[in-house]
């Protein structure tokens, strides 16, 4: 049974791009322990998503769960209003994209965040600190939080600049 925090494992792996990175090296940018980057890529062997000898996502597989089982199997929603980094429609790509008002951000919440909104819960705790290091992975998980929470249109848009960016390898 596949975690939240698979998704962001297997989106870093997806960010490195090299079959040379070390569990210690996956864990250091995530904030989790290798054990437990460990353990989520076995869980990601055993769903499909991920090749152990290439150590490489299997995009296809990768792309039709994000996209079309993500948002049942965690789900988000929206809390209470605080201040945070913007995500989903708030964040780019896909804030350059669509129209939005400052009423309608979401944000996860983070005490050195800028922007006010409503939070949500990332798919893992550490997800705030791991995306102020690696705009690559930042941009992913906004778009996995459209598909999330977002109307049809951003869910579309989502989906579309997901797909570009997991077929470009």
């Amino acid at each position: 049974m596949l975690k939240p925090q698979d998704v962001v494992i297997l989106l870093k792996v997806h960010v490195f791009k090299k079959s040379t990175w070390t569990y210690e090296e996956l864990a250091n940018s995530l904030g989790m322990s290798a054990s437990e980057v460990h353990a989520g890529l076995k869980r990601c062997v055993t769903s499909g998503l991920y090749g152990a000898s290439s150590k490489q996502i299997r995009p296809q597989a990768v792309l039709e769960f994000l996209i079309h089982g993500l948002k049942y199997v965690f789900p988000a929603q929206p809390g209470v209003l605080g201040r945070g980094i913007p995500t989903a429609h708030c964040a780019e790509p896909l804030k350059s994209l669509l129209s939005s008002s400052a009423e309608s951000a979401y944000v996860w919440a983070d005490p050195s965040g800028t922007v006010r909104g409503q939070t949500i819960a990332p798919l893992y705790k550490s997800v705030p600190v791991a995306v102020k290091k690696d705009p690559a992975l930042y941009e992913l998980l906004s778009l996995l939080d459209a598909i999330r929470l977002g109307r049809v249109r951003e869910q579309r848009l989502a989906v579309e600049l997901l797909e570009q960016r997991l077929s470009a390898t």
